[in-house]
């Protein structure tokens, strides 16, 4: 009877999402079929802020391949626990995506920003949870806690495919 229940419940819960709702949620990512080719470096850059611009470093704390994209639009992927990235964007408000890969299931994570211009961000992406119940973040922190973790992190290039 218990199962029934849960079968129930579970196909309840699918039909009753709403695929604009998620679509509208998640347009800050690009198009799901773009694909990327990670691969570590050996250089440990460090990226400051182009004249007028900001940037971003994305610290990777999972297991799995993240794709990371803003305002819609793909700018990398992170592959492997303790990877980072960073990329130069524009001042203004900006919608982040970050869709982490495993092997047979995906999640999403959604972060606004408001970028001013000469400023440094940092994000680490992570799983909390255990295997039967995890969630996926990308969660902001501060600047002393991101070069803390870039400094022990690989550097990851990537390009689409």
């Amino acid at each position: 009877m218990k199962t029934i229940a849960a079968v129930i419940l579970l196909a309840c819960s699918a039909l009753c999402q709403d695929k604009a709702a998620i679509s509208a949620a998640e347009a800050a990512c690009g198009p799901r079929d773009m694909q990327f080719e990670v691969t570590d470096e050996s250089s440990h850059p460090t990226q400051v802020p182009e004249n007028g611009k900001a940037v971003i470093y994305v610290v990777h704390e999972a297991y799995g391949t993240t794709r990371l994209g803003v305002d819609g639009k793909w700018i990398g992927a992170l592959k492997g626990l303790r990877t980072y990235f960073s990329a130069s964007i524009d001042p203004g408000e900006h919608h982040i995506c970050a869709i982490l890969h495993q092997s047979v299931w995906s999640h999403v994570s959604l972060h606004v920003l408001k970028a001013e211009p000469g400023e440094t961000y940092y994000f680490v992406a992570h799983v909390v949870g255990t295997f039967d119940t995890s969630w996926f973040y990308l969660r902001q922190v501060d600047s002393d806690e991101g070069k803390w973790l870039i400094a022990g992190a690989k550097f990851n290039a990537s390009r689409p495919n």
